[in-house]
């Protein structure tokens, strides 16, 4: 009896280990990269055994090694990379970092960028009091490859950093914009009981984050 209730629990264990790594190797395999027009991806140091292929305006591309870093998207859309790598069981080569079969590229016609040096605030951050009331204002520069309005993310802003639980919330009225600079403002809500640097992980309008870093610390 001991015998089959370990063999039982054995059995239990591999079945585990086995949909474990069937769950982790879908996930590696459903790779998908956001970036907007006229940017490029970035996946490090790439084995020269390595080929890239992928349809742009029906055309077929081509690229190997670490030519794909510096391939300009210069086109909004979906783009699925199928990715061939060369066998090399050579012992220096084992440590390589190997690509999943295919990741997606997704182009957006929307490019933000914020401002990270105008940041400011209607009143200072202090530390172990309510920021409720205080409007934290950052330009952005916004463009589009259609030059028609973008829509914003209106997800709630996180702050990082010691002590604090300060949100903010983007207010109603810049849920569309047009191209151009303009200065958004987020109404704060939280706190913050150290004298810590904060930094706040903007959200643009394709759902990547922007952190931007305060140059000063809270205040007693």
């Amino acid at each position: 009896m001991p015998k089959l209730i370990l063999n039982f629990k054995l059995k239990n264990k591999v079945l585990i280990t086995f949909f474990a790594m069937l769950f982790l190797t879908s996930l590696y395999s459903q790779n998908r990269i956001v970036i907007s027009y006229n940017e490029k991806i970035d996946l490090g140091e790439v084995s020269k055994g390595t080929h890239f292929y992928f349809f742009n305006e029906s055309r077929k591309i081509h690229l190997k090694s670490n030519e794909i870093n510096n391939y300009i998207f210069s086109t909004p859309g979906v783009y699925t990379i199928k990715i061939e790598e060369q066998d090399n069981h050579q012992k220096e080569n084992c440590a390589e970092r190997h690509l999943p079969k295919e990741i997606v590229v997704e182009v957006s016609p929307i490019k933000m960028i914020f401002d990270s040096n105008a940041i400011s605030f209607s009143a200072p951050i202090i530390k172990n009091r309510s920021t409720e009331g205080i409007v934290l204002s950052i330009p952005v520069t916004i463009q589009t490859f259609d030059h028609r309005l973008a829509k914003l993310n209106m997800t709630k802003v996180n702050s990082a950093g010691i002590g604090t639980n300060i949100t903010a919330t983007l207010n109603d009225r810049f849920k569309e914009l047009p191209e151009g600079t303009h200065v958004l403002q987020y109404e704060l809500n939280g706190i913050v009981t150290e004298n810590a640097y904060l930094m706040f992980d903007f959200i643009d309008a394709n759902g990547v984050i922007q952190s931007v870093s305060l140059a000063k610390p809270v205040i007693n």
